[in-house]
């Protein structure tokens, strides 16, 4: 009886504030920039926290993802940056993105 009106109760809250418990996947809020990390110290930016993550690779390559967060008052970045080494640590491609936090906003498609 009590399970029976437990289970009503929780299809009722569902039926009442949909958007609840659904996520949108199109929500965000980084917004990619041109940026770099030399543009951010020039602008008055500090780094607040810093990452390293690697993985090794069975062929033998190394990859590296480094993750900065900028910040200067209430402005906050973070950069990503992801690099493929060989076994000599020569690199063989490298990427930087920085991104703005911002109020969320829905993604359009292709961004």
């Amino acid at each position: 009886m009590v399970t029976r009106k437990l289970i009503n109760i929780i299809i009722i809250a569902f039926l009442i504030f949909p958007k609840v418990g659904i996520a949108n996947p199109n929500l965000d809020q980084w917004l990619d920039t041109d940026k770099t990390y030399k543009d951010l110290i020039d602008e008055g930016y500090e780094v607040k926290s810093y990452s390293i993550s690697d993985i090794k690779t069975g062929n033998g390559l190394i990859l590296l993802l480094f993750v900065t967060v900028l910040q200067k008052q209430n402005d906050l970045y973070e950069c990503q940056e992801y690099q493929t080494m060989d076994q000599n640590l020569e690199t063989l491609d490298m990427t930087l993105i920085c991104k703005q936090l911002v109020q969320p906003y829905v993604r359009g498609i292709g961004t």
